[in-house]
């Protein structure tokens, strides 16, 4: 929330990019805070990362159905033990 207060209490996840995003506005040049205020945007409402989580998924249906070699997800990986995590000690 712009309030700066999060549901639970905290500051907002979203607090810091719209104060930027405030900060920018007070000096006066709207048109130079365009992109501070789409990153704000994209922070509350995931437009951007929700379009693109459904392409992929879109590719990969399309892969499955085409009979073309998929990759196997992190969720296969971990249950095979192929995955070892934290991934910046795997062997």
């Amino acid at each position: 929330m712009s309030s700066g207060w999060g549901s639970r209490g905290q500051m907002g996840r979203c607090f810091p990019v719209y104060q930027e995003f405030s900060d920018c506005v007070a000096l006066g040049d709207k048109s130079a805070c365009a992109e501070l205020r789409d990153d704000y945007y994209e922070c509350l409402h995931h437009n951007k990362e929700i379009k693109r989580v459904n392409a992929i998924n879109l590719e990969r249906e399309r892969k499955i159905k085409e009979g073309l070699p998929v990759p196997t997800s992190l969720t296969e990986d971990a249950k095979s033990g192929e995955l070892k995590l934290p991934f910046t000690k795997a062997q």
